[in-house]
């Protein structure tokens, strides 16, 4: 598996929610990565892998729903 693309990104969105969304709206494979967790675990730094660029521009365009 190559992930080509890829976003990082601050959220409060819960993983699963994320996670979720990857799984029912990618073509391709994806990763996400949790980099960071704020000391009162709402906001969290994530990196989210693409293997193609479709499938990272879909989802850059429903993030704003998706939270």
């Amino acid at each position: 598996m190559t992930l080509h693309t890829g976003l990082k990104f601050k959220t409060s969105a819960p993983i699963a929610k994320l996670e979720d969304w990857l799984e029912n709206n990618c073509n391709g494979e994806w990763d996400l990565d949790i980099e960071a967790i704020s000391t009162q675990l709402q906001q969290k730094s994530v990196a989210v892998y693409f293997e193609t660029e479709e499938d990272r521009d879909a989802f850059k365009s429903a993030y704003k729903d998706i939270k």
